[in-house]
């Protein structure tokens, strides 16, 4: 006859786990465990001791506790909270965490609220943190998953994010407890899918930093499904905690608040700061950008190697099916054309039948024009070129074709990014194509109503002597929208001092339209008559810039202002 082992006494001030950790005190009860302050007679310092409390623990808690310090191990930024062990004990296995003193931002908003509420400093500060330490958890390819005020530690003026990875590894088996929340996280703070549907997501961890960001101005806890941007902001904060922040500061809020996942910002594109008081310009915004992949190493430089690079298309004028498609650079001597005896064939119009000829050259490929029709130019000028060189990254156009070269191969996770790059903007310039300008121009819209702040729409076209702009453009009106659609957008952002990239989409031919928000339409036309004059001197002579400014009305559909 066996007898059941008596569990041990409750873990209490002056108990020794594993012979190790002396217990100092609880630092807090929560719906999975309880954590403890200890002392580490190994190491000589105070940690944090995480036990799943008996009976609230599940099959399964062992693994998730073991999943928790694989994912936390993994992510290493001084605005997460490190985890240094996992162990056995007579109370069941304990997590050894980094103890930070402190409070929760929980109690420090409540404190705040007694206090007046956060100055605009005090705010830039932890909400800079909590976005550099959830940028660091996405970079992991990881997710939070219970993002809240409650999981994020202010000590000594230093924001850190606690217990990620945990609320994921229990969403199975709580999904299955009556009455439990959706994959184990809160749902006050829960993005509109995933109250709908389930599933943690990087998408819905920034909804929830947003909602925790939110909470910091309102000092109120939101209710689950609550819609902050349903009415005014005016109308619900409770300390005017946004007055003293730029425009694009308050955006970056609104926008992590949208209920379309794919409008909201990645966290590693969230800043805050005051853009007036920097000293160094210009700002460099963290621009959705067509990434190539890693620069080629020291062995592709000095030895070819098939498949080591490839040229993605980016943009054909009269075959748009073949943009997103990976050509793999096999050979040290390719031919480039559109007749399907060529190495590389490309079914552009504007490309001729044997268009050229690409050579290894040490890591980059040098194109060889070899008579088109139509022509192969480079990046930074408008003149047709007979030998032009191709490196990591840039770009080519042969005809009305452009080529990317790129070091990911087909199919990799980078050239799925690169064709969900290109479905949303146009390769050609960068810029939004017209449906997802639409988008966006609404959101801004939406925002100057929501923030009572003035939004105008910059339209500009190139314009011939003698043409009419709905015509099909040259190669050398191509090449110059380009240029000054791309200088357009910097100008913009420079002379805004814009934190978060301008909302920028391609609206024709030869047009373009750029959406501003914040400046009056005083303000904003001297901003566009500055940008026109400087642009013009990059356009050849038989083109100029031109531009109308039209001014948003609240409740109007900002779309309506693109045409």
């Amino acid at each position: 006859m066996t007898t059941k082992a008596s569990p041990p006494p409750p873990i209490a001030p002056g108990t020794v786990v594993n012979d190790r950790y002396d217990i100092r005190q609880s630092l807090g009860k929560g719906g999975m465990g309880e954590v403890f302050l200890a002392f580490d007679r190994s190491t000589q310092q105070t940690v944090a001791l995480k036990v799943v409390r008996e009976e609230s623990r599940m099959p399964g808690d062992d693994e998730a506790l073991r999943q928790e310090l694989l994912l936390a191990r993994s992510v290493s930024h001084p605005n997460v909270c490190r985890v240094h062990d996992l162990a056995p004990s007579s109370w069941g296995p304990i997590l050894v965490m980094e103890q930070i003193p402190g409070q929760t931002l929980h109690t420090h908003i409540r404190k705040k609220k007694a206090q007046g509420g956060y100055t605009a400093d005090e705010f830039r500060k932890i909400a800079s943190e909590v976005c550099a330490g959830l940028a660091a958890i996405h970079a992991q390819g990881l997710v939070h998953g219970d993002l809240k005020p409650g999981n994020v530690m202010v000590s000594e003026g230093r924001a850190v994010i606690l217990d990620f990875g945990f609320a994921q590894e229990r969403a199975r088996a709580s999904a299955r407890r009556p009455g439990a929340p959706p994959d184990g996280g809160t749902p006050n703070y829960m993005s509109p899918e995933r109250l709908r549907s389930g599933g943690a997501s990087a998408d819905d961890d920034v909804y929830a930093m947003a909602l925790t960001l939110w909470e910091m101005w309102t000092c109120r806890v939101p209710e689950p499904g609550y819609k902050p941007r349903a009415k005014t902001m005016r109308q619900q904060i409770m300390f005017d905690v946004p007055a003293g922040l730029s425009i694009d500061e308050v955006r970056q809020i609104f926008r992590g608040m949208n209920e379309d996942a794919q409008m909201r910002p990645q966290a590693r594109h969230m800043r805050f700061f005051n853009p007036t008081q920097l000293t160094t310009s210009p700002i460099q915004l963290p621009r959705e950008r067509l990434d190539p992949g890693p620069p080629p190493g020291r062995a592709v430089v000095t030895t070819f190697n098939p498949g080591a690079q490839g040229l993605l298309v980016t943009y054909a004028t009269n075959a748009p099916e073949i943009v997103g498609q990976l050509l793999p650079l096999d050979k040290p001597l390719l031919s480039v054309g559109r007749r399907g005896d060529q190495d590389l064939v490309m079914p552009e119009a504007t490309v001729s039948g044997t268009h050229a000829v690409l050579r290894w050259q040490s890591g980059s490929w040098l194109i060889e024009d070899l008579g088109s029709t139509n022509g192969s130019y480079a990046d930074h000028n408008y003149e047709r070129k007979t030998q032009l060189a191709l490196l990591h990254g840039g770009e080519a156009q042969v005809g009305e074709c452009r080529l990317k070269l790129v070091s990911f191969a087909p199919e990799s996770f980078q050239h799925k990014r690169a064709r969900q790059y290109l479905h949303k903007r146009d390769g050609l310039t960068g810029l939004l194509v017209r449906e997802h300008l639409l988008k966006a121009i609404d959101e801004d819209g939406l925002f100057g109503d929501w923030a009572e702040a003035p939004m105008e729409v910059a339209r500009y076209e190139l314009r011939g002597p003698n043409r009419q702009v709905s015509e099909r453009p040259t190669i050398l009106e191509m090449l110059a929208l380009r240029r000054a659609a791309q200088r357009v957008v910097e100008l913009t952002e420079m002379l805004l001092l814009s934190l978060t990239p301008v909302v920028a989409g391609r609206t024709g031919p030869l047009k373009f339209a750029v959406s501003i928000v914040g400046p009056t339409i005083e303000e904003a036309r001297h901003v566009v008559e500055q940008i026109v004059s400087q642009v013009q001197g990059l356009l050849p002579d038989t083109l100029e810039l031109g531009a109308t400014l039209v001014k948003g009305e609240p409740g109007r559909p900002a779309r309506t202002l693109v045409d």
